[in-house]
């Protein structure tokens, strides 16, 4: 599997997935990065066991400097960027973001690019999550 473009660009929206993953799955649970093809576009994935997120907030996740209400009132050194760069960054190859998550089971985050050489289907790719 092969994505044209910007490797450290590329590095870091993966990077800032599996960040994020760290940071808010609770101790011994797991996260799996996972990777292939389907209808002619690629993907990548991180999924966590953490806390998900709500289905009002899902739009939102993506807009720069946006936080979560539910942080418990912390305060950290996190200022809501980071999901906004790996929007620009897939979107600047090409491709799309896909967000699937619930409340207490956790989140994956999908990244679909195009696949060289293939014709992408006007529709984007798809709207399922890749197994």
């Amino acid at each position: 599997m092969t994505v044209i473009g910007d490797h450290d660009a590329l590095r870091r929206a993966v990077g800032n997935l599996l960040s994020n993953a760290v940071r808010l799955a609770p101790p011994g649970t797991g996260i799996t990065v996972a990777a292939g093809r389907a209808d002619g576009w690629l993907w990548a994935s991180v999924q966590d066991e953490g806390p998900g997120i709500l289905d009002d907030d899902q739009p939102r996740v993506f807009d720069r400097f946006w936080r979560a209400k539910g942080n418990g009132g912390r305060h950290d050194r996190h200022a809501g960027r980071g999901l906004a760069i790996v929007r620009q960054i897939v979107e600047s190859h090409g491709g799309q973001i896909r967000l699937f998550s619930r409340v207490g089971e956790g989140s994956t985050f999908v990244l679909w690019f195009p696949s060289p050489g293939t014709n992408q289907p006007n529709g984007g790719p798809p709207n399922e999550q890749p197994h």
